[in-house]
């Protein structure tokens, strides 16, 4: 009887697919008039037999081969990528106290989510900064947002290829690495570092980009500003002593760029402000309340990249919560990467220098020679400056201090090369790798670049639609709520209209 019911199947199956065969077969050689009715009329193109194209096709044309292209990147920790040592010890002033976030009323410590999608130098730079400056390697996230799936935890990509991340350069290091499901927007991205803190129930966590480079105040006294930073806000005068002249490392009372976020954290909960924000230079450092997230609706995933953030921070202005910007360490936006990160471990054998992986053609770097000049005579100034403040020098050993003056002063070198041409070449690294053709969902690097630009100039369209308005300063310059999002004429329109009118 079962095999009798096997049989009765496979006939059905069979006598299924050939009268569908057939039907498709029919179609084909005898089309549907328009004036005729069938289901078969809608089958897709796609579906119809392919042909080879016709004799007269003319053959693509080809973009002309690029003149100057970046050299190949390498990878700047060796010690880890070509042998099977530990990583080295982290300087003994920046290990932090078990459990030390209990210490400032926290049940949990908050995760710090590090997003990558392409340039694995970077992403170790900013791993590892964070890691030698003192944060908790446990409580660092790197979100692997390629979009090429398994390859790199099965170490099927070359490190050429611009989605090349190394999943065990990173496990060593003690971090957890998360996989997105696919490629994701950075507003997707966000959304995703959200989903992650109901998940594991955090209601608060930090996030950070790739293309920086941290130290805490080692030095102690550190006046530089730097490309990027905000006015820092304090909340009295006494705090703003405080955190004007941090402690230096080795003294009582020395504080890591992370016990300083968890104070901060601690801080902002005592005071039962209503916050969205804390700001450690711009966003490139954040601490979010996740309530505050949640209560505006989240990220606009349909505004991909740039714009994103005016569009969020718009809601939280408008929704009451707050975003300040507050001081807790070194924050370099970098678009360089150290020769060898064993100099932020502190190895005296080696020199701290850094390398452009994305160096400009050499007629564009003559053309910024005299911005460069500009900015190196007003570093001169600032070193000047330096000289006449006094410092303490009984912290650290004297050789200690010395290379980390020098390691802090390359980081800063860092930071105003990125800004060397104003930000004309701020994003240039994203172009550094540029390999991996052949390889599992491999894609071309000059095409995602493009696409992405793209997406980003469709981003700001819809963000102009959304809102009625262009520009940041929705919250200052309008008086829209939350709930005039997609409801409101374009204001644009109205000046021009009242304009015509006054003339």
């Amino acid at each position: 009887m079962l095999a009798l019911t096997r049989l009765t199947r496979h006939t059905i199956l069979i006598f299924f697919f050939i009268t569908l065969s057939f039907l498709f077969y029919h179609s084909y050689r005898n089309p549907p008039s328009q004036k005729s009715s069938s289901f078969l009329k809608s089958i897709p193109d796609i579906l119809k037999p392919i042909t080879s194209p016709e004799k007269d096709v003319p053959p693509p044309r080809y973009k002309p081969t690029p003149s100057w292209l970046p050299p190949p990147v390498f990878d700047p920790f060796p010690l880890l990528a070509n042998t099977a040592a530990d990583p080295p010890s982290i300087p003994k002033h920046n290990i932090p106290r078990p459990e030390m976030h209990k210490e400032y009323g926290l049940d949990r410590p908050p995760p710090l989510f590090i997003g990558f999608t392409r340039q694995w130098p970077m992403l170790l730079q900013a791993v590892v900064g964070y890691i030698t400056a003192g944060w908790p390697p446990e409580n660092i996230y790197v979100v692997e947002n390629t979009g090429v799936h398994n390859m790199n935890k099965q170490g099927r990509l070359t490190l050429q290829n611009p989605f090349y991340l190394n999943h065990t350069t990173l496990h060593r290091l003690g971090v957890t690495v998360v996989q997105t499901p696919v490629l994701l927007t950075f507003a997707q991205m966000q959304n995703f570092f959200l989903s992650i803190a109901y998940q594991e129930d955090h209601p608060y966590y930090f996030y950070s980009h790739q293309d920086v480079l941290v130290f805490s105040f080692e030095e102690g006294l550190d006046f530089i500003n730097r490309p990027a930073d905000g006015s820092w806000e304090f909340y009295s005068e006494a705090e703003r002593k405080d955190i004007m002249a941090p402690v230096q490392a080795g003294k009582r009372g020395y504080r890591t760029i992370y016990e300083n976020c968890l104070r901060d954290l601690q801080t902002v909960i005592k005071r039962k402000e209503r916050w969205g924000f804390r700001w450690y230079q711009y966003d490139h450092l954040t601490l979010v309340n996740r309530e505050a997230i949640e209560a505006v609706g989240g990220w606009d995933s349909l505004i991909p990249y740039y714009a994103t953030d005016c569009d969020m921070n718009a809601k939280m202005g408008m929704d009451g919560w707050t975003m300040k910007a507050r001081r807790v360490g070194i924050i370099n936006d970098v678009s360089t990467v150290l020769e060898d990160l064993e100099v932020l471990y502190r190895n005296k054998g080696k020199k701290p220098k850094f390398i452009d992986p994305a160096p400009l053609p050499p007629e564009q770097e003559e053309k910024i020679a005299k911005a460069k000049a500009e900015k190196e005579q007003k570093e001169k100034k600032e070193k000047e400056k330096e000289g006449k403040v006094k410092r303490e020098e009984d912290g650290m050993s004297a050789d200690e201090l010395e290379y980390f003056r020098v390691l802090r002063a390359v980081g800063d070198e860092m930071g105003q090369y990125k800004y060397r041409d104003g930000a004309e070449q701020r994003n240039n690294w994203q172009r550094a790798q540029r390999g991996g053709e052949g390889e599992p969902f491999y894609y071309n690097a000059d095409g995602f670049h493009s696409a992405f630009w793209t997406l980003t100039d469709a981003g700001r369209r819809i963000y102009e639609e959304k809102w009625g308005h262009k520009g940041c300063d929705l919250v200052s310059a309008t008086s829209l709520q939350l709930k005039d999002q997609w409801r409101v004429e374009k204001d644009w329109k109205k000046k021009k209209e009242d304009k015509k009118i006054n003339s």
